[in-house]
């Protein structure tokens, strides 16, 4: 169903706030969020609607997140968050900036349904996160956190952001002579409890076909819905591929996507759920830098090639056995994940 509910949210003309796709996305979500079986998060309905000025020319918009329950075993245990924005930022299909994130979600909750999880799962689709929305007020993951989520703790939310496009370093010269380079996936948002690493890292090696970084979120910035819970206080992981060739622009289609690297990407997602359910998270949200982590995941992601790989950058005696050491390899890849096109 993954590429099926893609392609059906991969309108021709978007999904952008106040435009007709916007409308019919919303409607199909619904659909599907009943033919699965989850429960309204509020009273008796998935819509959570809300209102607010446009910043540019004042006129009241209307917007809708949507959000459902999977309910788990343990009332008393802390809920599970996962989540996407469905909202496109032009009027072209958009299917990795967002369909795909909502696709495997929708995937991931006809999954758990079956499964029963310990913990609540809520299965949120959010609205207004493209601009000129992007980390105000009335970004739909903001108004979502501040209206529904006041006093609740949160085992762990999940955010996805942009999934489905083989990574890209920008530099022509290391896609080519490290072609598997590809399959880089980053997980930010670790550091936000201090069980979280051992999480992922366990996820990591429970998922084949994946090569997972894990980084700090200081080191891109809030790049999407996990902004809101972040500043919560809540723990948060955010899974990206980051900025590809094709965001924000009309070529960003159901072709540019890797399907077979989405299902690996939702292996690991449901792997990171089932790690956090069979975990007693803690309340208290301690925060860590899980710098020794982040070192075993990234010499484990790019292998042999890693000391070649510094070089090419120009890190020819680095050894990677610190934090200060990933500070100064961060301003180099970071790049890669940040608002700008792959050449």
């Amino acid at each position: 169903m993954i590429k099926q509910d893609t392609e059906n949210l991969s309108l021709p003309y978007g999904r952008r706030v106040g435009q007709p796709g916007h409308k019919i996305a919303l409607q199909y979500l619904k659909s599907r969020m009943e033919e699965i079986g989850l429960k309204p998060f509020h009273d008796n309905d998935f819509s959570l609607p809300y209102s607010a000025l446009h910043p540019a020319d004042g006129q009241m918009v209307k917007f809708t997140n949507l959000a459902g329950v999977i309910q788990g075993t343990e009332k008393a245990a802390l809920p599970v968050l996962i989540g996407a924005h469905y909202d496109s930022a032009i009027d072209a299909p958009c299917a990795d900036d967002n369909a795909i994130s909502v696709a495997l979600i929708l995937s991931i909750s006809e999954i758990l349904m079956k499964k029963t999880p310990r913990r609540n799962v809520i299965v949120a689709f959010f609205d207004a996160e493209e601009k000129p929305y992007f980390l105000t007020e009335n970004m739909g993951s903001a108004r979502f956190c501040n209206d529904h989520c006041s006093g609740m703790n949160f085992a762990c939310v999940l955010i996805l952001d942009m999934i489905g496009h083989d990574f890209q370093t920008g530099n022509r010269l290391l896609d080519t002579l490290f072609p598997r380079i590809g399959e880089l996936l980053f997980v930010l948002g670790s550091e936000s409890h201090s069980q979280l690493p051992s999480i992922v890292e366990k996820a990591s090696a429970e998922t084949e076909q994946l090569r997972i970084i894990t980084i700090l979120n200081r080191y891109i910035g809030d790049r999407s819905d996990h902004h809101a819970f972040r500043k919560a206080g809540q723990p948060y992981l955010f899974i990206s591929k980051g900025w590809g060739r094709y965001s924000h622009k009309p070529e960003d289609t159901v072709d540019w996507i890797n399907f077979s690297r989405v299902n690996r990407i939702l292996d690991l997602t449901l792997n990171i759920l089932k790690q956090v359910d069979l975990t007693p998270m803690h309340r208290e949200r301690q925060t860590v830098d899980p710098a020794d982590c982040d070192i075993r995941l990234m010499r484990k992601a790019i292998g042999w090639p890693l000391p070649l790989l510094l070089g090419c950058m120009g890190f020819y005696r680095m050894s990677l056995r610190s934090r200060k050491d990933l500070d100064t390899l961060a301003e180099k890849l970071s790049g890669a994940l940040q608002e700008k096109p792959v050449r």
